[in-house]
């Protein structure tokens, strides 16, 4: 028999580390506050949006320098709103003392630097990490093999991290050229983890690309990008 909807959503969830479960949390909280505040657009709205700003192009772009090290101005904001100490914690997140659970502060990103595990992402990046955590379960499910096999961590971190640098990273269209599909082979093979049986036809690198082409995955990079010009505004 197949497994349930809520199976499904436990084996995601089983998937991640405690620490994980614990940073998706906080974004998931982090963005309803944003929103609640007036600071975020609704997922459908952001979408529709970074489809008309940002078009595919059919020519692959130089990469620009790379971006320095940034925190979010609007994640700290967010330490500045008055609270009220009598409110209740957030619903499932209580300590056993009765106590609402703390936040880790968003920790600094390196852009410079090619990611070696999820705590060296953003949080726009790590909710694409989460995605494509969630194929690789699947598929770990169907294959009964061991996670590590399909990929590792870092080659998840490094693939997200090279696209959010770079939107023509590893870009197909449809009824691409074999010269086009040539480099795409090329952009795979210069990830960590990423070998000449990967990325062959039928290997995992495509199914990740899946992954990182969908919308959700596109809106989350495009989110990251803007990060750094939205925080330096006045």
């Amino acid at each position: 028999m197949g497994g349930t909807a809520t199976d499904d959503n436990a084996n995601d969830a089983n998937d991640l580390s405690p620490y994980e479960l614990a940073r998706l949390r906080r974004i998931q909280r982090n963005e309803a506050r944003l929103q609640s505040l007036g600071l975020l657009k609704p997922k459908a709205d952001r979408t529709k949006a970074a489809r008309v700003t940002a078009p595919k192009k059919s020519k692959r772009e130089s990469r620009g320098p790379s971006a320095p090290t940034r925190s979010s101005k609007r994640l700290r904001a967010l330490k500045d709103q008055p609270t009220n100490a009598d409110a209740p914690p957030p619903a499932g997140e209580v300590n056993n003392d009765g106590t609402a659970e703390e936040e880790d502060p968003p920790s600094e990103v390196d852009y410079n630097r090619m990611p070696q595990d999820p705590e060296q992402l953003d949080d726009h990046e790590f909710q694409v990490y989460v995605a494509l955590r969630k194929w690789r379960l699947r598929r770990k499910n169907e294959l009964e093999i061991e996670p590590y096999k399909i990929c590792q961590n870092r080659t998840l971190c490094e693939l997200i991290r090279k696209r959010r640098q770079d939107v023509n990273f590893a870009h197909q269209e449809n009824n691409s050229s074999q010269g086009e599909m040539e480099t795409v082979k090329q952009d795979l093979l210069s990830v960590w983890g990423l070998g000449p049986t990967k990325v062959s036809s039928g290997g995992y690198a495509w199914e990740m690309l899946e992954v990182l082409d969908t919308d959700e995955s596109c809106k989350h990079l495009d989110q990251s990008r803007s990060i750094l010009e939205s925080d330096g505004k006045e």
